[in-house]
């Protein structure tokens, strides 16, 4: 004898408003990734284009992981340009204060300072070049 086991189901051609809803903000939420990790491949684009970095690719293929390399790319660039902008202007304030001086009273200390300021110009011409 053979048994029959009748489901009770429901074809139901449109799904129910809560389901719809459920549905409807996944499908946002996809979109709302996939445009994050374009924005995010563009300011590796950006970094690499403008300033020669080409940061390491994330050990998996995640939006945190991204935004952190790419966060972490960002502030090491900024603040490498932040440096080397305090470093010409310290030199600049200490050869302009030494180059006030009388010729007669500049000693190794002017020399130095055109030095730094050299060094200080190469420095910031390297960042301009990149």
């Amino acid at each position: 004898m053979e048994e029959c086991v009748h489901a009770n189901t429901m074809i139901c051609r449109s799904p129910p408003k809560a389901l719809q809803d459920i549905l409807d903000e996944l499908q946002a939420s996809r979109a709302s990734r996939k445009r994050a990790w374009e924005v995010l491949q563009e300011i590796r684009w950006v970094l690499k284009d403008t300033t020669g970095i080409d940061l390491p690719a994330p050990a998996r293929k995640t939006i945190d992981l991204e935004g952190r390399l790419v966060k972490d790319g960002v502030r090491k660039t900024l603040q490498e340009r932040q440096k080397v902008l305090r470093d010409l202007v310290q030199a600049i304030r200490e050869f302009r204060k030494l180059s006030d001086q009388p010729l007669t009273l500049r000693g190794s200390e002017y020399a130095h300072s055109v030095l730094e300021l050299n060094k200080a110009i190469e420095r910031a011409e390297g960042l301009l070049q990149s």
